[in-house]
């Protein structure tokens, strides 16, 4: 199953039908062509509505495939970084507290993007790369365009001392290290993905 958030909300696409008890104000559809699933999404993606979306196809891949047609697709990388006393990197830009990320740049792999992202965003040099996480998939608007981004994160150790500082011109204005247990106060004002990613990375 893939996942896709929007907002606050998610895009479900799989080969298997959810348990129709169990959705409650949530949305199901199944389509035949990109035609057919086009106005679908157009009318989830409406500030307005409420609830998540399944999308139900017999062979997921396909489904996914179709899927990204439907949008602008652009790569980020990002990390989840810690250091030497298991602490947490986090970031806290517009409002949210969230993880170092962003977009690639031509020529740059991905694994280069996520280390230059959190390196740049948090102020710190010599982070490790250490293994890839999970990716995750948001939809957000730019400009007249729906972009699909994808994000492959990767676990990443810091072994110096310095202080992390906020890239402000990216709109981050506060870094800090956190230790997990106190990770209650950044679940309670974050983004889902970021939970799955704090989540795979326990």
């Amino acid at each position: 199953m893939y996942k896709v958030f929007f907002n606050d909300r998610t895009i479900y696409l799989d080969d298997t039908l959810p348990d129709m008890t169990k959705v409650g104000k949530d949305y199901v559809c199944a389509f035949e062509n990109i035609t057919d699933l086009k106005p679908q999404i157009k009318q989830f993606l409406d500030p307005e509505k409420k609830g998540n979306l399944h999308i139900f196809h017999d062979d997921q891949e396909s489904l996914f495939k179709i899927f990204k047609q439907c949008f602008t697709n652009i790569n980020a990388g990002g990390g989840l970084v810690r250091n030497s006393k298991g602490e947490i990197l986090l970031i806290f830009r517009r409002g949210k507290w969230d993880l170092p990320k962003g977009k690639t740049e031509e020529g740059e792999s991905i694994e280069q993007t996520a280390i230059r992202e959190v390196q740049e965003e948090c102020g710190l040099d010599g982070v490790e790369l250490r293994d890839f996480l999970m990716s995750t998939y948001h939809i957000f608007k730019d400009s007249l365009r729906l972009v699909l981004k994808r994000t492959d994160w990767y676990s990443m150790h810091y072994p110096g001392n310095s202080k992390p500082k906020p890239q402000k011109e990216e709109d981050i204005t506060d870094v800090r290290w956190l230790k997990p247990s106190g990770l209650d106060e950044i679940y309670s004002n974050t983004f889902l993905s970021v939970k799955d990613i704090l989540e795979a990375g326990h």
